[in-house]
Order: C-alpha cells, then structure tokens, then sequence
C-alpha cells in the first residue's frame, strides 16, 4: 500500500521518494512539455537534450541529440555573420542571458528569403554549478526559447496592404463624387433638379459599397446589385423588371460602374420610359458569356410597353454615364439605342472583372 501524500507539499509519496535530481529532470521536462513557444534545452556540449511539441515543429528533424546550431540552423539578418546559433548557447553557458534577438528559420532548402520564419529568440542559462574555493560557478546547461513572430508579422504585412487599398479606393470614390457633382450641375438647369439627380447617383454609388462592404468586397452578383438600384427609383414598380442569368459575381471595380449603369436606366425609365406607365416591364438579360470573339459578358437592357421613344435632342449626363461607366476596360461599355417600341441597352462587362461565386 502506497504511503499517504505529504501533507505540506500535497504531492503523491511515488513523487517523493525520488532522487533529488529525478524529481528536478521530471519537474523540468513537465514545464518544458507545457510552454506554449518553441523550448529547447541544451546541456553543456551545446547538445539538444530536451524539445517540446513546439520545437519539434519547427525543426526539420528531431532536435534531440543534435547540436543546436544543427537542430534549428537559425539566420541572424544584420548580423554580418558575426552571430550565429552556436553562439547563442555559448554565451549562455557563460552566464549571458540574450534577451530579444531577431532571427529567421529557412523553411526549406532553396525557398525564398520571404519564406523564411521570423523568430525571436531568448537565451539563458540553465542552472549555475558552484565553483570551487574562489571560483565562479558556471551553467549547467542552456535553455532557448524562439517566439515565432511569423503570424503576427504576415498579419501587420495584411494589415498594410489593406490600409494601401482602402486609401485607394477612398481617393477614386471622392475623385468619382467631384466628377459626379461636376458633371450633374453641368447638365442640370435648376438648383431643385441639380439637388435631386446629384442625390440620386451619390445613393447609387452608396448602395454599391453598401453591398460590396456586406459582402467583405466579394462573392457580389449583377442580381444583387440590379435589386438594390432599381428599388430606390423606381419603388413598386420594380416588380415589373425581369431579370435572367444575373447570378454571375464581379470585381468591385466592375460592380460600382454597373450599379451606376442601371441607376440611371432606371431613372430615365420611371421618368419617360417603359415604367412611367402601368402596363410597362423592363428586362435585364444575359445576352452572351465571354468567349473567343469577344472577351465580355452581354447584357441586355430592354423596355417594352412604354411611351413611344424618340432620341433625345442633347445627351445628357445620364447617358455619358452609361457609355463611360465601364469603359476602364477596352472590352467594356454601354450603348443605348432609342428605338420607337422602347429603349435597349447593350452592356459589355469585362471578362477580366467576372468572379467565380464563394458559398
């Protein structure tokens, strides 16, 4: 029958009957075991005596048994060659404890340097051996710890390209609103007129970041986007626009001029054309997939039932809109025509600017 447990340490007899330096090599392979950084333990021969998990996942062979410069071959950017893994444990074995030095682990033979893993690196002595009469002690071994800064730095790497990318897109959405604003008051003869269409197109513009924003700047479709300009505009009628092989998702880029598109087809419908009256429908179709005679996708606006269309005697903002909005791209644009039975709009999206839908 075992012993009772010790009641001023509370630990198991079986623990207590071991020999003082047992008990320090299983105390110390649990601490080991349980650090949550790479922990490597080095005796005095600079050879790897202990590894825990982590460790072991960033050697490429089992660390123990080998040297430490072995084990884990580590780079010391900005050293000039002065510093190396050997040295790290040496100075330890001395009594130097290094605290915080940068280092990168190759991933593998041949990778780029960007493949490299940042490491930080800490290095202190083990346990001091008394010295004899008048002498110092020195370290009975080394332990190294490397902090693997790998995630935290691609994360600050993703952080800076996203902080690159918002102010671009910020700078070209206020370049675009000037040019709106410019533009609109332009073609506009009253302050009234100028208020309402400049609003008008600003909530356009809006309601697309709104839906690229909701959808982390991706997976957006043309049917997303056609329900969401035509509602504001045209309000109960929108049940009378028709939609057909839309469920295609777009680059941003492409998303916000082909929002601005169907804005103001939308509203020259509810003002003049086919949903101005009861009995009027819109279509919004797919015409054509990119192929090898042309590198877009078609759409087709289409109104039917409307008033009789005549060309208008000036073009207007609205329709420099439509014929600019998605001229970034040689494949891309809009072209209206004024037929007398309803107005058509072919539109060319660019098949650069298609995405294939995520979910």
């Amino acid at each position: 029958m075992s012993p009772p447990a010790d009641a001023a340490t509370d630990l198991p007899a079986s623990v207590l009957t071991l020999s003082p330096a047992a008990l320090y090599e299983r105390i110390a392979a649990a601490v080991v075991a349980s650090a949550g950084e790479a922990v490597l333990v080095c005796a005095r021969e600079g050879i790897v005596t202990h590894a825990n998990a982590a460790a072991r996942q960033l050697a490429a062979q089992d660390p123990v048994g080998r040297p430490f410069a072995e084990a884990v071959p580590l780079v010391f950017p900005g050293a000039n060659g002065l510093m190396a893994p050997d040295e790290i444990v040496a100075m330890a074995l001395r009594g130097t404890p290094l605290q915080g030095l940068a280092a990168q682990l190759p991933n593998a033979e041949g990778a780029e340097a960007s493949q490299n893993r940042d490491l930080l690196v800490n290095a202190v002595p083990l346990e001091l051996i008394p010295g004899e009469a008048g002498e110092a002690g020195r370290a009975g071994g080394a332990i190294v710890t490397l902090v693997d800064l790998t995630p935290r730095r691609e994360a600050e790497r993703q952080r800076l390209l996203l902080m690159r990318e918002l102010d671009h897109r910020v700078k070209n959405t206020l370049a675009l609103v000037l040019s709106i604003g410019s533009r609109t008051a332009h073609h506009e003869e009253t302050l009234e007129g100028f208020q309402r269409a400049f609003a008008g197109r600003i909530q356009a513009l809006a309601a697309a970041h709104n839906l690229l924003a909701d959808n982390s700047w991706s997976n957006l479709t043309l049917e997303d986007l056609v329900r969401t300009e035509i509602a504001p505009s045209s309000g109960t009628a929108a049940a009378r626009v028709r939609t057909e092989g839309l469920d295609i998702a777009v680059a941003p880029r492409a998303a916000i001029a082909f929002g601005l598109v169907v804005h103001e087809l939308t509203t020259n419908a509810v003002k003049f054309g086919a949903l101005s009256v009861a009995d009027g429908t819109v279509s919004l179709t797919r015409v054509a997939m990119p192929s090898e005679a042309r590198n877009a996708l078609v759409l087709e606006w289409r109104e039917q039932g409307g008033p009789p269309v005549t060309a208008p005697g000036r073009r207007g903002f609205g329709q420099t809109v439509i014929s600019r909005s998605l001229r970034y791209s040689g494949e891309g644009g809009a072209e209206l025509s004024f037929e007398p039975d309803g107005v058509r709009c072919e539109i060319r999206i660019p098949a650069e600017d298609l995405r294939e839908r995520v979910g």
